[in-house]
């Protein structure tokens, strides 16, 4: 049985990609969610912990290489189920799974090192003229 479910969390190791025989791609990364709880002295307790595992297909899991990396905060959307599997004690074991549809950064929590667009781009851009006149 499985769920849709919209997640919110952080990457917990870069996605890795990798091919079917088929040729589809497919990536795969671990997330963590948890709650976040301001104490009175302003520093933040995490609970309710939780991992998953995510699998992403075909052109989506090529950009989710491409642009996330470990810690990243991001937004999963997709299909939840436990997925179970021997572990290497061959004890029989259960994870959470999410085949994702969606996958994008977190802007809420996103760290930027730069301003979103700086002056010298304002400047050059040709579109940002006080006139309305075209700029061709």
């Amino acid at each position: 049985m499985s769920a849709n479910v919209t997640l919110v969390g952080r990457l917990g190791g870069d996605p890795e990609l990798r091919f079917t025989q088929s040729g589809k791609a497919v990536a795969s990364f671990s997330m963590v969610t948890s709650k976040s709880t301001r104490n009175a002295d302003g520093s933040w307790d995490e609970s309710e912990t939780t991992w998953y595992r995510v699998d992403v297909w075909e052109t989506l899991a090529e950009a989710v290489v491409e642009s996330l990396n470990k810690g990243d905060s991001v937004i999963v959307v997709g299909r939840v189920y436990m997925d179970s599997y021997k572990g290497k004690d061959g004890q029989e074991r259960q994870s959470l799974k999410v085949v994702a549809y969606n996958v994008g950064p977190d802007l809420k929590r996103a760290k930027r090192s730069q301003p979103a667009r700086s002056v010298a781009a304002v400047e050059a851009d040709p579109w940002a003229t006080q006139d309305d006149a075209p700029p061709f």
